[in-house]
């Protein structure tokens, strides 16, 4: 059976009420009313307003009208076939307003929601339909941070209002209400080019000052186990167990290269033998590809150990998962003593940011550090051509792959002088014949 209910989202003296329509088995829409309310007079126990003056008496019965329009549209498209979704809850909503749902379109967020609920028929430049759930799930973010920032303007953005101005009061809400870094801002940034150009293809006029609406991007220090350092915690001694499953998971992480997302959830049922090798196959989750890791001795040893199995999780919830990887990774290197100093981003609990300087490593690790060490210690071993790394870590490019390590091309130009140098040495070494005359005495 249907049923409706109105909410609000933010507590504020002009707080958005929403409609949410849910149909059972997990089909749930919400979508704004385009009325909004002080929230001081809204009644969570009725899901309406107070009934304390008339103005609230009125925006009342409007609900309810609504309500019964909804309901009785909903059975007259269920009568037709008519699918039932997101779209066509908005489309009904500015229905019994009178509203045009172009003009709704032209508001920032409302395109947002418009964008995320058709983002799944889109069609990539390779001719691929559709998008990561990850992707999807970043487009969801950045609509929710749009709505908080709309939230503290106290005003609605229009898709003409997305102008440099509109860019430097969004870096500024990011970084100081929301505390979030530069490299996270500057990839808000670009989300919010994306969906405000996918608009202008879809007929919405857009400021002529977004052509200079750009994001950007920070270079951050990058941070990584050495062999040597790998080896310090291979040979550390630890009492605490969740040390003991946090160091076989690094130690696999170290020789398979994988996203934290695909590392936590490998499975003996991921291995696989191909022409008498052993290789771990999954499809990432961040990219949907499928890559195939040959299991390398030292990640053997460990599942050896532990009779054929993967270490174990701390917790079923994902989320909770890599964060307690995350503490005991932390633990496990202070005790190894991984306490060199480097430069890079540490979080402050006081100013609760990232801050830039130099720390000991240990305090500056995090599980993203597998992957990293995988790429950056086996880069530029003649013994491992960048294409076989490239294809365990499955960067689409080069460029891609160079930047995440932190190296630069002309590391290329220098391995092929030392390989020259080595050449001319061992050329220079080897013994040498010449042909003497032979002089006779006249």
């Amino acid at each position: 059976m249907a049923t409706i209910k109105y909410l609000l989202q933010s507590e504020t003296n002009n707080a958005p009420i929403y409609l949410r329509l849910s149909l059972g088995r997990n089909k749930l829409f919400k979508r704004k009313t385009g009325l909004s309310i002080d929230y001081r007079n809204w009644s969570r126990t009725t899901g309406l307003p107070k009934q304390n003056d008339e103005l609230n008496k009125s925006l009342a019965i409007k609900l309810r009208n609504l309500e019964s329009f909804v309901l009785s549209e909903l059975n007259e498209s269920n009568s037709k076939g008519i699918d039932i979704n997101g779209d066509w809850l908005i489309k009904t909503i500015n229905q019994h307003f009178d509203r045009s749902e172009v003009t709704n379109l032209n508001y920032l967020i409302e395109y947002g929601e418009y964008f995320i609920e058709n983002i799944q028929y889109r069609v990539s430049e390779k001719g691929t339909k559709g998008v990561s759930v990850s992707t999807k799930r970043k487009y969801r973010t950045i609509v929710n941070k749009l709505i908080s920032f709309e939230n503290f303007k106290k005003t609605k953005i229009l898709l003409t209002d997305v102008d440099l101005k509109f860019r430097n009061e969004l870096i500024k809400y990011l970084s100081i209400e929301d505390k979030l870094g530069d490299n996270t801002i500057g990839r808000y940034l670009k989300f919010v080019k994306s969906i405000c150009l996918d608009a202008q293809k879809n007929g919405q006029k857009l400021n002529d000052q977004l052509r200079h609406f750009k994001g950007y991007t920070v270079k951050a220090p990058k941070v990584f186990l050495s062999l040597d350092e790998l080896g310090k915690i291979k040979n550390a001694n630890f009492t605490n167990e969740n040390h003991e499953i946090a160091r076989d998971w690094l130690i696999i992480g170290f020789y398979t290269g994988q996203r934290v997302s695909d590392l936590l959830r490998m499975t003996n049922e991921f291995i696989q033998t191909i022409q008498d090798f052993n290789f771990i196959v999954l499809e990432q989750v961040k990219t949907g590809k499928i890559v195939q890791i040959p299991i390398h001795y030292e990640v053997k040893v460990i599942l050896d150990k532990r009779n054929g199995m993967f270490p174990p999780v701390y917790v079923e919830n994902i989320d909770s998962n890599k964060a307690l990887f995350n503490r005991y990774l932390k633990q496990l290197c202070e005790i190894a003593k991984i306490d060199s100093v480097v430069e890079g981003n540490c979080f402050n609990k006081e100013t609760k940011r990232n801050e830039n300087g130099m720390f000991e490593k240990y305090k500056l690790v995090s599980s993203h550090i597998c992957r990293r060490s995988f790429s950056t210690n086996f880069y530029g071993n003649p013994k491992y051509p960048t294409p076989l790394l490239m294809n365990i870590t499955a960067h689409s490019t080069e460029k891609m792959f160079l930047d995440y390590i932190g190296k630069k091309p002309i590391d290329y130009s220098l391995e092929l002088a030392r390989i020259w140098a080595k050449e001319n040495l061992k050329t220079n070494k080897e013994p040498r014949l010449h042909v003497i005359k032979n002089v006779s005495n006249n």
